[in-house]
Formats: C-alpha cells, sequence, structure tokens
C-alpha cells in the first residue's frame, strides 16, 4: 500500500536549543532529556511523578539488559500539549537568563514518549518494541511488534498495556511504578512468546481481505464511534477509547482509496498499518498514542478479523 512517509526524525544535536513554540513535537536524545529541569513536589525533594522521566527509561533499559537483549532507544519526543495550566513544556526564565534563550537545561518537559528496541527477534519487516509514556496525567507503558520502516507501533493485546491511572476499558487497574517496571520485567521475560503470538496476529491480518463495500461500511462505524465519544447528549454518549478521531478518519480513508486505485486489494493488515501510521506524537495526543492502537485492535477484532 502506498504510505505517507511518517517514519522518526533524526535525532538531534546534542547543543541545539528547543523551539517548541516553532514545532510542537520535536525529536530529543536521552543525554538532553537529563539536562532538562527535574520538576520536584512542592513539598519535598521527590520527583513529582514519583520517577523522572530521563530514570524511568534507564530503569526499563537496564530491564532489558538484565534480559540480555540487544537494545537501543528506537525513538524519543517530547511534546507540548494547549494546557495552559499544565503544558507540556515550560520553561524556567531564570535558568533560560543563565544558560541561553531556549536552552535545553530551562526546558520542564512534562510529555515524552519513547520506543525502545529490542532487535533480537527482529525480521526484515518488524522489531520488537516496548513504548513508555510519560505525561501530565501518568505514565504508560506497552510492548509488542513495530513495523521496521515507518516505526509504527502494534499493539495487539491489552494484556500487554500498563499504566499508572485508571482510564477507558483498557487499564481498570492503576499500578505504581514499582509495579509497572514489574510488568515490563514480566514482558521481557515472556518476549519470544509474546512475539511469536504476534506474528501469528499480523499474519491473520495479512490474510483478511476486505472489499470495498466492507471498507466503506468499516469507515462508517469509525466515524459513528467518534461521534459517540464526543458528542455532548449523554444518551449517545459513550466513554470507550476510540482509534481515530475525525481528521485521522480522513487520512486512513485517503490511504484506503489510493490502495483501492493501486492494487484493488487491502487487507486488514493494511488498514491497521495506516492507523498506527498516526499513533505517533506528531498525530495523536501523547496519553492517546498507546490506547488508540489498542482500541483499533479491538475493532478489527470486532468487525473484520
Amino acid at each position: 500500500m502506498t504510505q505517507r512517509n511518517e517514519s522518526a526524525a533524526t535525532l538531534p544535536n546534542e547543543n541545539q536549543m528547543f523551539d517548541f513554540n516553532q514545532v510542537k513535537v520535536q525529536p530529543i536524545t536521552l543525554q538532553q532529556l537529563e539536562r532538562t529541569v527535574k520538576e520536584k513536589k512542592s513539598y519535598c525533594d521527590e520527583p513529582l511523578m514519583g520517577i523522572y522521566h530521563f530514570d524511568l527509561l534507564h530503569k526499563v533499559i537496564d530491564l532489558c539488559k538484565e534480559q540480555n537483549y540487544d537494545c537501543e532507544i528506537y525513538d524519543l519526543f517530547a511534546a507540548q500539549n494547549r494546557d495552559k495550566q499544565v503544558p507540556g513544556v515550560s520553561i524556567v526564565q531564570q535558568i533560560e537568563a543563565q544558560k541561553g534563550v531556549r536552552a535545553v537545561e530551562a526546558h520542564v518537559l512534562r510529555r515524552v514518549y519513547a520506543n525502545i528496541r529490542l532487535r533480537d527477534f527482529d525480521t526484515d519487516e518488524v522489531t520488537t518494541n516496548l513504548a513508555v509514556s510519560f505525561h501530565q496525567r501518568g505514565i504508560q507503558v506497552g510492548f509488542g511488534r513495530n513495523v521496521i520502516i515507518c516505526h509504527n507501533q502494534c499493539m495487539l493485546s491489552p494484556e500487554h498495556y500498563a499504566a499508572t491511572y485508571k482510564d477507558g476499558t483498557n487499564n481498570p487497574q492503576a499500578f505504581d511504578i514499582p509495579q509497572i517496571l514489574d510488568v515490563v520485567r514480566s514482558w521481557l521475560v515472556d518476549a519470544r512468546r509474546i512475539t511469536v503470538e504476534s506474528d501469528e496476529m499480523i499474519a491473520k491480518m495479512k490474510r483478511c481481505e476486505i472489499e470495498a463495500q466492507q471498507m466503506y461500511m468499516l469507515i462508517g462505524l469509525l466515524t459513528t464511534m467518534r461521534v459517540a465519544h464526543d458528542t455532548t447528549i449523554k444518551a449517545i454518549r459513550s466513554p470507550k477509547d476510540i482509534p481515530l478521531n475525525q481528521a485521522q478518519i480522513t487520512r486512513v480513508t485517503e490511504d484506503m482509496m489510493v490502495a483501492y486505485k493501486e492494487r484493488h486489494r487491502v487487507t486488514a493488515w493494511d488498514l491497521y498499518n495506516s492507523a498506527t501510521n498516526l499513533y505517533k506524537a506528531g498525530h495523536t495526543e501523547v496519553p492517546n498514542i498507546i490506547p488508540a492502537n489498542l482500541a483499533m485492535v479491538e475493532f478489527l477484532n470486532e468487525n473484520v478479523l
């Protein structure tokens, strides 16, 4: 299927200045993240979220190394958002005056998303990935395959998702940080089995052909779900996580129309890949990236597979 180029951006120079006023989502390095402001609770000398974002990433990487995996940070982004009370990015002016305009050290980063790649189970098409999402609501982690060419995360089971807060239907249990790390460790111990099951699911998606008429029905269902999620009318409002917002539905519809025109054949994998191409910090609000992915898999299981 013809796809837009949504691959990860090249990591920046360590000494570059950030400019989140111009670019709301920026790739960063772990070293840069370590240099940013360490936000603490107002009443004690502890991290505001219970752990600093960079420390969380180090701990996850250490868990990978404990299992002797060949791991690397695959993607690392920081993002701004529209919340004026608790923005994704703030600048401490006193530090900026000392370090320079938009200096890395003057930034408070509250929305950080990372993909940590495990190369041990790679094929020509997919790798294995730990997703770590750190934001104002809490911390989320997920585990699954990742499409190499476009860095599309495949979250194929709600069992491979955990968060420090309850939200929607995918995470009815809130974990504390030690429990989050224990869950990650359990995935890593069981990574080979999870990878085999994920590959079987991907193969099933590739075998499942979607006729054009069915695709248009699915797009209608996605739109209906979006309307039910966003409406103010209580009688029809649904609290469930949705796979796609309206702008994303348009993008996916375009992709499917191009696919039918060029190849006259579309599979569930094509549809899922088109959606996951949008589950990135530049196209989806950071707290929604993993839940939207899980919602799409649930949608495919209920309506296609």
